[in-house]
């Protein structure tokens, strides 16, 4: 219980500092989606960020070198996830894995009862409910970020799985309503509609876990 507080009250010092004008920089230069939440979005998304930052580590494979510009974008991403929740901010997550393109692993596929198949394939990211990682792809990363038109976002799938194992709960199935709803959201003509409307992106995402939610537990 005191452990608890002391990390709230923490977390609560970290929101409220102000938000590194460099890092501010780097959010609206390379995150699309930024600029179409409202005032009072982008200010909690802000302090989500503090915490993500301050709380989990960065880590780069096959030579890449972690920057300010990889952290903050990909934390940027990552806390969108989090908009209008009481969060534990991915509490199983300790690492993130940024390679610098897509990266190859090996893995087996079983074909049949007694039949297996070995072989390299190619990922733009993963992780895993006992990982403790969360691993990416600084390319698919950054073309998320600036397009998020597509639905295909790396970061936003990634960090749903960690919200799953988090709540053992069914946001994966949200991930099945996210894309067209992402694109919908982000349409060409979303500059040319209200405040209001240019929310909806933080508040789709909400509402598709909360489903969720609702649906797993009358599933179980």
């Amino acid at each position: 219980m005191v452990f608890e507080l002391l990390k709230q009250q923490r977390r609560r010092r970290l929101r409220a500092r102000p938000f590194p004008k460099d890092w501010l920089t780097l959010i609206q230069r390379h995150v699309v989606f930024f600029h179409r939440l409202s005032a009072s979005d982008r200010a909690e998304l802000l302090g989500h960020i503090q915490v993500f930052l301050a709380e989990k580590r960065f880590e780069g494979c096959g030579g890449f070198a972690i920057t300010e510009e990889v952290r903050v974008t990909i934390a940027a991403q990552a806390c969108l996830l989090l908009l209008h929740r009481k969060t534990d901010y991915f509490p199983g997550l300790l690492t993130i894995l940024v390679y610098p393109v897509t990266y190859m692993v090996e893995e087996k596929r079983q074909l049949g009862e007694h039949v297996w198949e070995e072989g390299t394939v190619s990922r733009l990211g993963e992780t895993g409910r006992r990982m403790g990682s969360l691993v990416l792809s600084w390319g698919a990363v950054k073309h998320g970020a600036a397009d998020p038109s597509n639905g295909k976002n790396v970061v936003l799938h990634e960090f749903a799985h960690q919200l799953d194992f988090e709540k053992r709960a069914g946001y994966r199935h949200c991930w099945i309503l996210m894309g067209p709803l992402i694109r919908l959201s982000f349409s060409p003509y979303q500059s040319r509609r209200s405040s209001n409307d240019r929310t909806r992106f933080a508040h789709v995402i909400l509402a598709c876990t909360k489903s969720c939610e609702t649906i797993s537990i009358r599933t179980r």
